[in-house]
């Protein structure tokens, strides 16, 4: 399965933790999701996409994903989200991948856009160890 990560997933730490093994670099496909924009979730460090006509959000595609990892995305971004089909550029060609959409009844977006970055030197320090205390009665990932 093919997801799209466009938020706190593209850390291939939060990542690793999240699927219990790390993915080689080129698991990563960079791609876009065009009519919308990235923002802050009111209240949290994590962000949301909210539909925008002349917006589009970086990110990338994943492939490759067992139904063990699916289920280990579908814990970690709980029920605040939802597995939606979206159409995504990547190389210049429109594809339809899945994509972890907000339910809107649940997460609001702030007026702040999200950077990858800013949250990596901001929040990542805290947010990873609370991510491996949740997920700590998993078995330690492989590094195969």
């Amino acid at each position: 399965m093919r997801f799209f990560f466009y938020g706190t997933l593209l850390d291939h730490d939060v990542a690793a933790v999240v699927l219990g093994r790390r993915l080689p670099p080129n698991a990563y496909v960079p791609a876009s999701l065009p009519g919308h924009a990235r923002r802050r979730a009111k209240g949290a460090s994590y962000p949301v996409v909210i539909p925008d006509p002349r917006g589009e959000v970086p990110g990338v595609i994943v492939g490759g994903l067992s139904a063990r990892d699916v289920e280990h995305l579908t814990v970690y971004e709980g029920p605040g989200y939802r597995i939606v089909p979206l159409r995504v550029r990547s190389h210049g060609k429109l594809e339809t991948v899945t994509v972890f959409e907000p339910v809107v009844s649940r997460l609001q977006p702030s007026q702040d856009p999200w950077d990858l970055a800013l949250w990596q030197r901001r929040h990542k320090r805290a947010f990873v160890q609370r991510l491996r205390r949740a997920f700590s009665g998993r078995p330690v990932y492989s590094r195969q």
